[in-house]
């Protein structure tokens, strides 16, 4: 357990796990780094964030929304590692890759894990579960245990329950029992053979707290005409805020202290905008927001806000055109030694967050399940940041790397009013 929160804290989590199972057809088959491979990587990460999302928001209309593109894309690039032919070509388009070599691959996402391989605020943390008796190939272990920083656990599929209370408590353990049963049992059987699991888990304080005291009930509004009340939070500072009129928006930055993550909000000018932005966001890179920042005094008003997200993700990879994965021609021939293809039967994603005054407390966590085949402003006057109407948010690194992306469209006036946040 962590210690107490004192301050304004933000705590995410996600979780990719990707299971792989046999099957049995005819087929053998810091982010420091250099600035503009660091660029480019993260202009691909949030071009497949806002894809991904878009698809969400169409999938689950009228829900908050929290995922995290970083865990999704780092499991679903563990399984590239195995992939070849169509699967491994649909899957470099599909996540955004910047390369089809595997070893640059496995590079790129190396050097994002071993930047937070020692952080107290971001920990990430995978894992590979292998069915007992099919050992892995030398080439495909070699890029997860040294790249991915990833060891594999030998696990017996066939007993599920037991095999899904095994990897369902590592996932507890890595996002600080936010995340719990992500895996269900009947997800497993005799037929699987990997689940590959990658888990963050982020806590960090806001390098300008909210009063408590400030915080008081006030209107949100849902659409147009409905609304309720809820505790909003106050202050006013001097942060990172941009007037985005080609998006009819505004953003605001809310940076986390001793960190280089920060809360990057944008809100629409409307109470009934948030659709038209995310349309303008599919096409608008996230550092052409963040390049607009600048700072000036603002008075903020944040509602508290709780999110829960669960969602099955192969219809949003197929729609991302990663089709083959799922079918009996799918091709991942690199992973095990022996000749038994694989495909992915199932992607899940649970997801978590939870902002108040201390902070933000925030898990996700997402599984794929592989089985065998079957057939800008300065002004000295503050400006006014009123976020009493959906809006969009990202958890974003300084080098416009996006870890969590969510939304806000509706707030429970009973849920949001009730009391305060305990620690974990």
């Amino acid at each position: 357990m962590e210690s107490p929160l004192r301050s304004y804290a933000c705590w995410l989590l996600p979780l990719l796990c990707l299971a792989l199972s046999l099957s049995p057809l005819v087929r053998s088959a810091d982010v420091t780094m250099a600035n503009a491979a660091s660029q480019e990587y993260a202009r691909r990460l949030a071009l497949f964030s806002i894809n991904v999302y878009g698809k969400l928001a169409a999938q689950k209309p009228g829900e908050n929304i929290v995922f995290s593109p970083f865990s999704i894309q780092t499991c679903a690039a563990m399984a590239r590692l195995g992939a070849e032919g169509e699967t491994a070509t649909q899957l470099d388009h599909g996540l955004g890759l910047a390369s089809s070599d595997a070893a640059e691959i496995a590079q790129t996402f190396h050097e994002v894990l071993a930047a937070y391989q020692d952080s107290q605020i971001l920990r990430i943390a995978n894992k590979i579960f292998v069915m007992d008796g099919y050992p892995l190939r030398q080439e495909f272990d070699e890029l997860l245990t040294k790249q991915f920083l990833s060891a594999a656990q030998n696990v017996n599929f066939a007993k599920n329950v037991e095999a899904a209370a095994t990897i369902n408590g590592w996932v507890e353990q890595r996002t600080n029992n936010l995340i719990k049963d992500l895996i269900p049992s009947s997800a497993l059987d005799a037929n699987s053979r990997l689940v590959l699991v990658n888990a963050i888990h982020f806590k960090g304080t806001w390098q300008h707290q909210f009063p408590k005291h400030a915080t008081r009930p006030d209107t949100f509004y849902l659409d147009g005409e409905r609304s309720v009340q809820v505790p909003m939070m106050g202050l006013k500072e001097r942060f990172r805020y941009a007037d985005l009129p080609a998006l009819d928006a505004t953003a605001l930055e809310l940076p986390y202290k001793d960190s280089d993550l920060s809360m990057l909000i944008v809100l629409p000018n409307s109470r009934t905008g948030l659709a038209a932005l995310e349309d303008k966001l599919r096409i608008t890179p996230l550092s052409q927001i963040t390049q607009s920042l600048h700072k000036t005094q603002v008075v903020v008003r944040l509602p508290k806000f709780k999110a829960e997200f669960q969602v099955e993700l192969t219809p949003v990879f197929k729609q991302l055109g990663m089709s083959k994965m799922f079918t009996d021609q799918a091709e991942f021939g690199k992973m095990l030694q022996s000749p038994e293809p694989l495909k992915v039967s199932a992607i899940i994603h649970k997801a978590f967050i939870d902002v108040n005054e201390e902070g933000t407390e925030a898990a996700a966590a997402t599984g794929i399940v592989m089985r065998k085949k079957r057939a800008i402003i300065s002004l000295e006057e503050p400006i006014e940041f009123l976020a009493d109407h959906p809006f969009t948010y990202v958890l974003i690194h300084q080098d416009d790397l996006p870890l969590f992306w969510g939304s806000v469209v509706r707030l429970e006036e009973n849920d949001s009013v009730s009391g305060e946040h305990d620690e974990l």
